[in-house]
């Protein structure tokens, strides 16, 4: 590696370069399909800029070492992901030509249950159990972020920092199932995305998470039918929430953390909720489940490797 390289991945954090290698595949894809990628610019400037902002950060870290500073690069890609996710939504529809993998994805369910596991559960839908299923469906954003605040607030530097790669890893993971298998979910497929607020009424928090999540994930709210099926995000499979969650819980209980309790009921609610709020297909927990133990099993040796072969922040804080 050339010194000044080796320079800058060393005030990086091995997340950071997981990061910028995956942003700079997806900003070529964006570039190069330009011409059928109508939001290729909004992508691009989202690559480059954290491409470029992250080592920007890393560089202040370094000069000034102040504790505010050190502490937003050090959960800068918790707050650096949603944009990454967007830009992946932004890029995987049109990149296959708005084709879309529903329909495998519902005949596989239908093969494996008989039945529509959406439509099927419907039948117990009620207001408490769909308040309680869309906090947990919410707690998606928390889980993760639980598992890295022990480590964090305990000063266990290297296992935060694995545990950043390891959960970054299981993200990225996802993203390229969703770039190789665009799908909507049956909330837009086998039922009228207009219908949740009818057919599934919460009580008091349910239509601000509804909401919130809806805009995070460029939803279209409002919409007709066949608009709705047109602009929804092609973010189904895999399921994040089924790999990342499991891969969470997994690794709360490896660590033998304080929230590991606390990430497996929310986690064992969160997985019920994807299909109850026909966020996913079963089909879609399932590839994410495969998916799980496979970062489980090969992200804490990729880490260990890219973090002493660059000598990022990570190798500087092994054993502490």
């Amino acid at each position: 590696m050339a010194p000044g390289a080796q320079t800058i991945a060393r005030r990086l954090a091995s997340i950071d370069v997981l990061a910028m290698a995956f942003l700079s595949g997806l900003g070529a894809i964006a570039l190069a399909r330009l011409g059928d990628i109508p939001a290729w610019p909004t992508v691009a400037a989202t690559c480059a800029a954290i491409v470029i902002g992250v080592p920007l950060l890393a560089w202040v870290r370094a000069r000034l070492d102040l504790r505010a500073v050190r502490v937003l690069h050090d959960w800068s890609f918790a707050v650096y992901l949603l944009a990454i996710y967007r830009a992946v939504l932004l890029v995987n529809g049109p990149l296959h030509g708005g084709r879309l993998y529903d329909g495998w994805l519902i005949a596989s369910d239908r093969w494996i249950f008989g039945v529509d596991p959406t439509v099927w559960i419907a039948r117990f839908a009620h207001p408490i159990a769909t308040e309680i299923f869309q906090v947990a469906y919410w707690s998606y954003y928390v889980i993760p972020l639980a598992v890295g605040a022990e480590f964090y607030l305990r000063g266990r530097e290297w296992p935060f920092r694995q545990w950043l790669f390891v959960c970054g890893f299981g993200f990225f993971v996802t993203y390229v199932g969703y770039l190789l298998v665009p799908a909507i979910s049956p909330r837009f497929t086998l039922h009228d995305p207009g219908s949740a607020a009818r057919e599934l009424p919460g009580l008091w928090l349910t239509p601000h998470l509804r909401a919130m999540i809806d805009a995070g994930g460029m939803a279209p709210v409002g919409a007709t039918p066949a608009e709705a099926m047109r602009l929804a995000p092609r973010g189904a499979f895999p399921s994040g929430h089924s790999l990342v969650t499991l891969l969470t819980v997994a690794w709360a209980w490896r660590r033998r953390l304080r929230v590991r309790w606390f990430v497996t009921v929310a986690g064992a609610l969160l997985l019920v909720a994807t299909v109850y709020l026909r966020y996913h297909y079963v089909t879609d927990l399932i590839a994410g489940a495969l998916l799980a133990s496979v970062c489980y099993a090969a992200a804490p040796a990729l880490h260990g490797r890219v973090s002493r072969r660059l000598g990022t922040l990570d190798a500087q804080a092994e054993g502490r």
